[in-house]
């Protein structure tokens, strides 16, 4: 597999670089700010059909979350807010036709 990990401590518009990877893993912890954009530090040319998984624990503070245009609901909605010290961790599949990460799993640590 063609894999990438990314760790990022805390950053309201994370620094996301996909390339070609066809599995991209993004461990956001200690989470102290909002997170504005995930599109705007985006960059990379991502292939059909590329993973991306973001995985975001908060300082013990809710923070609020918006992922921008390059992000879509694919059939399960974006989280817009971080839990209380509990880990969110978001599945994406990339669309060539949209050009979009489409959320295809949200799911918040119990």
């Amino acid at each position: 597999i063609n894999y990438q990990g990314i760790t990022i401590a805390s950053n309201a518009t994370p620094t996301i670089a996909t390339g070609t990877f066809r599995e991209t893993f993004v461990d956001i912890t200690v989470l102290a700010v909002a997170i504005t954009s995930f599109t705007t530090n985006l960059s990379g040319t991502p292939t059909n059909g590329a993973r991306m998984t973001i995985r975001i624990k908060d300082n013990g503070t809710a923070r609020s979350l918006t992922f921008g245009a390059s992000f879509e609901a694919c059939g399960v909605a974006l989280p817009i807010t971080t839990t209380i010290s509990k880990r969110t961790t978001v599945g994406f599949v990339y669309d060539t036709t949209t050009s979009k990460w489409g959320c295809v799993a949200s799911i918040t640590e119990a």
